[in-house]
C-alpha cells in the first residue's frame, strides 16, 4: 500500500474517534476494528496505533475494559517510541481510564499523571483537560476529593479555552461527581459541608453538562449527566425531575452498551427506591445485576446485589435479604480477587514496557526537565552551575520542611502536589532567579550575576511566599514551610560551594526551619552537615 493510502488510513482512524461523541460507539468500534485489520495488512504502524486508541476508548464507553486495555496499551507503546506527544498523551489517558474502570486507581493515577505531563507539552488544551479529568477521577476514588476538585477546575478552564464542547461536558460531569461521590456512597452529607449548597452546585453543574452535551450532540456525556442528575434529584426528593432525566437518558438515540445499560437500570432502581416504589426498584436492580453478571461488570454486580439485599429487607423477607447479602459479600470478595489478578496483568504489562519507559526517562533527562514539577532538573542544574561558577553570583539549596511527614500523614499524592505548587511558586518570585528540582524535596536556586546581599531578600521572599500559600485545599490543616542555605561564588567553587550551601541549609533546619541562612561566619554555621 502506498504512502497516500497509508495517510488516508491514519486520517480515517482519527475521524473514527468522533463516533464516540455522538452515541455511535458500537459503530465506531466496528469501524475501528475493520481499519485495524487493514492497517495491519498494510504494515502501517501509525494507523494501527490510531485504531487501537479508538478501540480502547469505545470499549471504555461500552463496558469492555479488558479488550480496551489491550488495545490502548498497544497504542501507547507505539507512540512512546515516537515524537508524537499528542498521540502518546491521548493513548496514555485512554489507557489510564481503562485501568481505573478495572478498579486499579493507584496505577491509573500514575499513568494519568504521565499523560498530563506529556499533554502539557502540546498546544492542545482539550487534550490537557482530558488527561487531567482521568487523574482527578482517580483521586476521587482514592478519597482525595479536595485535590481532585482543584484539578478539575484547572481542567475546566482548559476545556473552555479549547472551545471543545465534549471536553467541557466531560469535565462538568466529573466535577459534579467529585462533589457528590462522598454523599451518594455514604448516603449522608459530611457535617462539615454546607449540604444544600453542595447539592445545589452539583445540580447546576450537571444541568450545564447536559445542556453542553445536547448542543454538541454528544450523547455519551449526555447519558452520563442525565443518569447522575436523576440519581441526585431522587436523593433530594425531586422525583418528577429525576424521572424526566432518566427517561430522556433511556430514550436517547443509538445502542447502549452493557456499562450504560447497567448504569441506567441501577439509577432507575435508586430513583424508585427513594420514591418508595419498592417493587419497581426491585425489578430494576434484578435486571441491572443480570446484565452486569453477563458482562462481568464487577462493581455494578456488587452494588446491585447490595441493593437487592436492602430491598428484600424493606419488604420484610429476611431470608431472601440474607441470601442476597451473602451473594453481595461473595461478589465483593470476587471483585477483590479479580482486582488482584488484574493488577498482576497490568504490572506484567508495565514490566514489559520497562525498556520504553527507561528510554522516555532518558529523553526527559536529556531535555533537562523534571516530569513531576515541569521545571529544570538536576542535569540542567549541574550544567548551569558550571557556568555561574565563573561569575560573581549566588546559589541556594531549598528544602521543604518536614516533607516526609506530609507524605506519611496525607499521602504521596498530596506530597507530589505540594512539590508541584512550590515549583510553580518559585517560577514567579523573580526573573533573576532560576529554580531547579535537584532531588526529592530539594530545589536548587541560581542567581546569575546577583550578589549575596541582593539574593538574600529574594530568598526570604520565598520563605514568606510558601508560608503564606494556602495548602488547606489539599488537606485540612496542611501548612508548608521551607528552609534555605544561600552562598555566593568567589572563594569557594564547584563541590565546595555546594557543600557550603548544604551546610547553611542544615543550620537553617537546626535553627528552627522556615528561614534563610546566608552567613557562613557564625560558629553555628560552621557545624558539619549530617
Amino acid at each position: 500500500m502506498n504512502d497516500v493510502s497509508n495517510k488516508q488510513l491514519v486520517e480515517l482512524a482519527r475521524e473514527c474517534w468522533d463516533h464516540g461523541r455522538v452515541g455511535r460507539s458500537f459503530e465506531g468500534l466496528e469501524q475501528a476494528r475493520v481499519l485495524l485489520t487493514q492497517a495491519q495488512a498494510a504494515g502501517d504502524l501509525e494507523a494501527e496505533a490510531e485504531c487501537n486508541r479508538c478501540i480502547g476508548w469505545f470499549c471504555l464507553q461500552l463496558g469492555y475494559p479488558h479488550e480496551g486495555m489491550q488495545a490502548a496499551d498497544a497504542a501507547r507503546n507505539y507512540f512512546s517510541q515516537t515524537e508524537n506527544d499528542w498521540g502518546h498523551a491521548l493513548s496514555l489517558a485512554v489507557y489510564s481510564w481503562l485501568i481505573l474502570e478495572l478498579g486499579l486507581s493507584d496505577i491509573s493515577f500514575e499513568t494519568a499523571s504521565e499523560a498530563v505531563v506529556i499533554a502539557s507539552r502540546t498546544a492542545d488544551p482539550a487534550l490537557h483537560a482530558f488527561a487531567l479529568n482521568c487523574k482527578a477521577v482517580a483521586l476521587v476514588i482514592c478519597n482525595e476529593r479536595a485535590l481532585a476538585s482543584q484539578m478539575l477546575k484547572e481542567a475546566l478552564d482548559l476545556a473552555y479555552a479549547s472551545g471543545d464542547e465534549s471536553t467541557i461536558a466531560l469535565t462538568l460531569v466529573n466535577r459534579s461527581y467529585a462533589t457528590l461521590s462522598a454523599i451518594l456512597v455514604a448516603d449522608k452529607i459530611d457535617p462539615g459541608m454546607n449540604g444544600e449548597q453542595v447539592i445545589d452546585d452539583a445540580t447546576r453543574t450537571l444541568r450545564a453538562a447536559a445542556d453542553v452535551s445536547r448542543a454538541a450532540g454528544d450523547l455519551w456525556n449526555l447519558s452520563v449527566a442525565l443518569c447522575n442528575s436523576a440519581e441526585l434529584l431522587a436523593y433530594c426528593g425531586h422525583f418528577d425531575r429525576a424521572l424526566k432525566d432518566l427517561v430522556e437518558a433511556e430514550t436517547l438515540p443509538g445502542k447502549h452498551g452493557p456499562r450504560a445499560r447497567t448504569h441506567m437500570l441501577y439509577t432507575r432502581g435508586e430513583v424508585f427506591r427513594n420514591m418508595g416504589r419498592i417493587d419497581e426498584a426491585l425489578a430494576a436492580y434484578v435486571e441491572s445485576e443480570r446484565i452486569a453478571s453477563q458482562h462481568s461488570i464487577s462493581d455494578q454486580i456488587v452494588q446491585s446485589l447490595q441493593r437487592l439485599a436492602d430491598i428484600w429487607e424493606l419488604k420484610g423477607d429476611f431470608a431472601r435479604a440474607l441470601s442476597f447479602h451473602r451473594s453481595f459479600h461473595a461478589a465483593y470478595i470476587r471483585q477483590s480477587d479479580d482486582r488482584t489478578r488484574q493488577r498482576a496483568v497490568v504490572v506484567d504489562m508495565q514490566l514489559t514496557n520497562d525498556k520504553l519507559r527507561k528510554r522516555t526517562e532518558e529523553l526527559e533527562m536529556q531535555a533537562g526537565v523534571d516530569p513531576l514539577t515541569e521545571i529544570p532538573n538536576r542535569r540542567a542544574f549541574n550544567s548551569a552551575f558550571e557556568t555561574i561558577g565563573h561569575e560573581k553570583s549566588s546559589l541556594a539549596i531549598l528544602d521543604i520542611d518536614h516533607f516526609k511527614l506530609v507524605n506519611d500523614q496525607y499521602s504521596h499524592i498530596v506530597g507530589d502536589e505540594v512539590l508541584r505548587r512550590v515549583a510553580q511558586l518559585l517560577r514567579t518570585i523573580d526573573p533573576a532567579m532560576r529554580p531547579y528540582r535537584i532531588g526529592g524535596e530539594e530545589f536548587g536556586l541560581l542567581f546569575p550575576n546577583v550578589s549575596l546581599e541582593a539574593a538574600a531578600p529574594l530568598a526570604w521572599q520565598i520563605t514568606a511566599a510558601v508560608r503564606d500559600t494556602d495548602f488547606s485545599d489539599l488537606a485540612p490543616g496542611l501548612k508548608v514551610t521551607v528552609s534555605i542555605g544561600l552562598v555566593e561564588t568567589g572563594i569557594l567553587s564547584g563541590p565546595q560551594l555546594l557543600a557550603e550551601a548544604d551546610r547553611r541549609l542544615y543550620v537553617a533546619k537546626k535553627a528552627g526551619r522556615d528561614q534563610v541562612i546566608a552567613d557562613g561566619r557564625s560558629s553555628v554555621a560552621a557545624l558539619p552537615a549530617e
